[in-house]
């Protein structure tokens, strides 16, 4: 800070260091004064008239302008849920820098506050955007949204000006809908009566009541314990039970599918649910039927004389499609039979049909003959 000659040095150049100081202010190169002068009171009084000189130092400025954001991507729900990021400056500005904040799409999500102020005293404090996500009362699965963090030109220090965009992806999941879980995986009856469930939730909270119908497609094959389910903005994730029963339908079909439909009642519904699609589960019903057919007796009576007797057929279950039974004498010299053939159909499978056995006289005397009809 200063510098003492004497008659012994004074033709002996000293040194003066100048040192660049780093002030984390985005100013440009800067010119400092540096001021030589005589100490009147400590040197030859033939000095202390000189004027002061003086060196200008030139700093350049090893700051760049910038900003940050905290995150790349936040996410958000339909039903009105918040995500934050924050944003900061990376070098002190000169002056107020404003930072714009806006989203590509407020049907799908929202920013708090538009805009951003730092300033020389808060450059280095980070400011907090909240994105709420929106509901569009349209069943669109996940959307992306853009939410663009721009420097305001006309209200910023003019070294941020040049800065590009950055941008932060608001991802506004779509929660609206129900969920339908199988135990086990599958679903299966019996015609016996055995019964299987599945379950029903809703997969978020709605503001009013969502009604679920519940119809079986075929109730000769299965039924359904309720015709439909309320959930409300208390229960609607307390998941409800629907049992499947297994019907008997006396039919030799074989094991049978049905499908249970699960759909919105719009009507009774809260209107975000009411684009769903509806839901399905198959249900396997299991046949206990098998093919039979019983006759009345097992020995009739005739005569020679053309006496007759009778005997019944019936099915033991209904067919899909008509069952014939042919009806034949081993021995038509000794018994005849009528008709020679029953016919069976889904409409009359359990209704007794009759033949009739007559007794032929063969004019032998041949005492008693038995035959198989």
């Amino acid at each position: 800070s200063s510098l003492t000659f004497t008659t012994g040095n004074w033709n002996s150049a000293q040194t003066v260091t100048v040192t660049g100081i780093d002030d984390n202010i985005v100013d440009g190169s800067q010119d400092t004064t540096i001021t030589l002068s005589v100490n009147d009171g400590s040197s030859d009084n033939n000095f202390d008239p000189l004027s002061d000189q003086t060196v200008t130092a030139a700093t350049a400025d090893n700051d760049s302008p910038g900003f940050s954001k905290s995150k790349t991507n936040v996410s958000v729900s339909e039903t009105g849920t918040t995500d934050t990021f924050t944003v900061v400056l990376t070098q002190e500005p000169n002056s107020n820098v404003v930072i714009d904040v806006s989203s590509g799409d407020t049907d799908e999500a929202t920013v708090s506050p538009s805009s951003l102020t730092f300033t020389t005293g808060n450059w280095n404090s980070a400011q907090t955007v909240t994105v709420t996500g929106v509901s569009d009362n349209a069943v669109d699965g996940n959307q992306n949204t853009t939410i663009t963090v721009s420097v305001n030109d006309g209200s910023s220090d003019n070294n941020f000006d040049p800065l590009s965009d950055q941008t932060v992806t608001a991802t506004t999941t779509d929660p609206w809908g129900f969920t339908v879980t199988q135990s086990g995986g599958s679903t299966s009856v019996s015609e016996s009566g055995t019964t299987d469930t599945f379950t029903v939730v809703l997969d978020a909270q709605p503001s009013s009541d969502v009604v679920i119908s519940v119809s079986s497609g075929d109730t000769d094959e299965a039924t359904v314990s309720a015709a439909s389910l309320t959930f409300t903005n208390s229960n609607w994730n307390s998941a409800q039970t629907i049992t499947v029963t297994g019907v008997d339908d006396n039919i030799i079909d074989g094991s049978q599918n049905t499908t249970i439909t699960l759909s919105v009642n719009d009507g009774s519904s809260n209107n975000n649910y009411d684009p769903l699609a509806d839901q399905t589960v198959t249900v396997a019903t299991a046949d206990n039927d098998s093919a039979g057919f019983t006759k009345s007796k097992t020995a009739v009576t005739v005569s020679e004389t053309g006496t007759t007797d009778t005997f019944t057929v019936v099915l033991t279950t209904q067919p899909n499609s008509n069952v014939v039974i042919d009806v034949s004498s081993d021995d038509t010299d000794e018994a005849t039979v009528s008709p020679s053939s029953l016919t069976f159909t889904t409409g009359n499978w359990n209704s007794a049909q009759t033949v009739t056995v007559t007794g032929v006289a063969d004019n032998a005397v041949d005492g008693n003959q038995t035959g198989t009809d």
